[in-house]
């Protein structure tokens, strides 16, 4: 009976708590953002490795906070989960056992890093949508609509010439 409970109790120092937060380092260099998005003001710069605390997932940037205790917004890419110092844990059997079926936390939002386009299946299926056709229609712009704009940003008239691949310029026909 014993055995059983000092078992128990040695698994228990390898097995993090389940409330345990989402931590990572940075990858390279990167600044930390008041919100997410690029543009936004950069609270400071963070140097490769610095330790975090994912709080967050919105799209490509997490929320994070620094052992500094600074809270903001970085790109996902710029952040590896896990220690900078760990090592990795190919053949360790025990932690295989242990871990490979550890749930992951909940994330709000899926990101890809791809771009998708149609298979031959998507384009055999494709079939017109003639009330999309016509609203589409409803964005078209008007001579008039074009003047108006161009008078508003002051644009002027200016004929440009076309250039062949060998960047000779082609005569332009009316």
């Amino acid at each position: 009976m014993k055995c059983w409970v000092w078992l128990a109790a040695v698994l228990t120092l390898f097995i993090p708590p389940a409330h345990a937060a989402e931590t990572g380092y940075t990858l390279r260099p990167t600044e930390l953002k008041a919100k997410p998005f690029l543009d936004a003001e950069t609270v400071t710069k963070l140097p490769e490795k610095s330790q975090v605390e994912i709080l967050v997932r919105e799209g490509a940037w997490m929320q994070i906070k620094t052992k500094e205790k600074q809270q903001g917004w970085v790109r996902m890419l710029s952040v590896r989960l896990g220690n900078p110092d760990q090592k990795t844990q190919g053949g360790n059997l025990l932690s295989a056992l242990l871990f490979s079926d550890r749930p992951r936390p909940a994330t709000t939002a899926t990101v890809t890093t791809g771009v998708r386009g149609f298979s031959e299946e998507d384009l055999a299926k494709a079939v017109p949508n003639p009330a999309e056709v016509i609203k589409m229609k409803s964005f078209t712009a008007t001579p008039a609509n074009v003047q108006q704009l161009a008078d508003k940003g002051k644009l002027e008239h200016r004929q440009v010439a076309y250039f062949d691949e060998n960047g000779k310029p082609l005569k332009v026909t009316k």
